[in-house]
C-alpha cells in the first residue's frame, strides 16, 4: 500500500498543522513564556529515527543526550551517556544533572520489534521484547520524572507504533510492548500534568528504517513467511525517518511556546488509514483488511 506525504493526526482527525491559536484554544492553554527547551534526552539512539531527530535537535542549538542499545553511529555533538543493559539507569541521569543541570525533553523510542507468532518465538523472547522497549523505558520514566517535578516542567515523549493501536499477526512480542506501553502513558499523562510535565504518544506507520530494528525468531512459521514479505513491502514504501522527527520537533517546540499538545500524533497517511478503518469497520471487515494488508489473504 503506497503512502503519501507524511501527517500527524489527531484521533479526532485533526492535523498538526493546525495554527498555533487554535491548538492553544483546543489543547490546554498558555506557559509561561520564558520557559526554554534546552536539554533532551534521546532513549534508544540506535532506531532510525533516534539519529533523525538528534541530529535535528543539535543542529538548533539543544544540547542532546543519547542511550543506544549497540555500537550507534552519532556525531560529536551527542553525547551518550548509557547503553541498554550495561548502564544504570540512575547514574546517566546524574550525569547529566552534573553537566546540564536539568532534563527538559525525554524521548523513548522502540529498541526493536521482534517479529514471530506466539508458537514461533520464546517466551525469553517476549520477556525481553518487553523489557526492552516498556519496561527499560519504565525504568527510565521513574528517573526524570522526579527532575521534572523539580524544574515545574518537562515532555515525555513515547514512540510506539500503529502496532500500539491494533493487533497484527506474527508481531505478538512488539505488539504487546507497544500496547503496554501505550497504556502507561495514558496513565502518566493523568499523573503528571498537574507538575506541567506532558505526556505525548506518537504512533507512525512503517518507517523505512524499521527494516534495522526487526528481529526474526529461530523458528519460523508459514503466518509470519507470508506477514514478512508484507511487512518488508509495508516499510519499503513507509515513511522516512525524518517524517516521524519532525513530528518529534514541532511537539517540543510547541510544549515550550505555551502550546500545550495533544494525547496522540498518529503520523503518516497509511497508519491514519487503518487507525479510521478500525474506529468505523465492523469487526469481520477490519480482520478482512488486516490480511490483506499483511499478505495473508
Amino acid at each position: 500500500m503506497g503512502l503519501g506525504e507524511a501527517s500527524s493526526k489527531s484521533d479526532d482527525g485533526s492535523s498538526s498543522s493546525s495554527s498555533s491559536n487554535d491548538m492553544m484554544k483546543k489543547d490546554g492553554g498558555e506557559r509561561k513564556d520564558d520557559e526554554i527547551c534546552k536539554v533532551v534526552l534521546i532513549n534508544n539512539i540506535t532506531n532510525g529515527i533516534g539519529l533523525a531527530l538528534s541530529s535535528r535537535l543539535t543542529s538548533m542549538g539543544l544540547i542532546t543526550y543519547a542511550l543506544g542499545i549497540g555500537e550507534e553511529s552519532t556525531t560529536s555533538s551527542i553525547r551518550m551517556v548509557g547503553r541498554y543493559g550495561t548502564d544504570g539507569v540512575e547514574e546517566c541521569i546524574s550525569t547529566i544533572l552534573e553537566e546540564a543541570s536539568s532534563i527538559d525533553a525525554l524521548i523513548n523510542l522502540p529498541a526493536y520489534a521482534q517479529l514471530g507468532t506466539i508458537e514461533d518465538i520464546t517466551v525469553e523472547e517476549l520477556v525481553e521484547q518487553l523489557n526492552a522497549n516498556l519496561f527499560h523505558t519504565a525504568r527510565l520514566i521513574k528517573a526524570v520524572v522526579p527532575v521534572m517535578k523539580e524544574q515545574g516542567r518537562g515532555v515525555i515523549i513515547n514512540v510506539t507504533s500503529l502496532a500500539g493501536m491494533m493487533g497484527f499477526p506474527a508481531i505478538t512480542a512488539f505488539a504487546s510492548s507497544m500496547f503496554a506501553l501505550e497504556g502507561l502513558s495514558e496513565c502518566l499523562r493523568y499523573e503528571l500534568m498537574q507538575y506541567g510535565i506532558d505526556v505525548v504518544l506518537v504512533e507512525p506507520g512503517a518507517v523505512k528504517s524499521d527494516k534495522h530494528i526487526l528481529r526474526l525468531p529461530r523458528r519460523c512459521s508459514d503466518i509470519l513467511n507470508s506477514v514478512h514479505r508484507g511487512l518488508t513491502h509495508l516499510i519499503e514504501h513507509g515513511l522516512n525517518a525524518d517524517d516521524v522527527a519532525d513530528t518529534i520537533v514541532k511537539i517540543i517546540n510547541d510544549c515550550y511556546k505555551g502550546v500545550r499538545p495533544r494525547m496522540r500524533y498518529i503520523v503518516g497517511d497509511h497508519a491514519y488509514v487503518m487507525f479510521e478503518a478500525k474506529r468505523s469497520m465492523s469487526d469481520d471487515e477490519f480482520e478482512e483488511l488486516v490480511r490483506r494488508d499483511v499478505g495473508l489473504a
